[in-house]
């Protein structure tokens, strides 16, 4: 019974063990709800679906003809939008449309397509740089730009 340090360091340390373990699940309680939410912000289709421009010649009235190719992976996606950026760096969109449209089900893996007589874009003798990107299916996601630009050609004859 004269010994009872012991027992008050034992006790001590359950209590601060014990604290800690609430004070871990209080602030758990609090983060949880945050990452939950912004998991449900990023879709996994950005990461499966890689589309690239294979080559793009201008032919006629200064119309682009783009091919793509769509490379392995498993994801889905809505439609892909081609980048088209000058030597000063001014950047002009493209959304295909009615035949044109580039959808999960009209381009399956390794399959190519070409996009032929681009109108609207104004290719005023520069060279342009074409890029790919994605929009996926879940959410109308935008995704990153993540293959390199392919340069325009001008063609006399064609598309290639």
């Amino acid at each position: 019974m004269l010994n009872k340090k012991g027992v008050s360091e034992v006790v001590a340390n359950i209590l601060i063990v014990l604290l800690v373990i609430v004070g871990i699940a209080v602030l758990w309680s609090v983060v949880k709800p945050t990452i939950d939410k912004s998991a449900k912000g990023i879709n996994s289709d950005c990461f499966t679906v890689s589309v690239e421009a294979v080559s793009c010649s201008i032919v006629g009235a200064n119309q682009p003809s783009v091919i793509i190719k769509r490379n392995p992976g498993s994801g889905a996606f809505e439609n892909v939008d081609l980048l088209f950026e000058d030597a000063s760096g001014n950047t002009q969109r493209y959304t295909p449309t009615g035949t044109n449209m580039i959808s999960n089900t009209g381009l399956t893996e390794l399959e190519t397509m070409s996009v032929l007589g681009i109108n609207g874009i104004t290719t005023s003798g520069q060279t342009k740089a074409v890029n790919v990107n994605v929009v996926v299916t879940s959410n109308g996601q935008l995704c990153q730009i993540t293959t390199q630009p392919v340069n325009c050609v001008y063609s006399s004859i064609g598309t290639g």
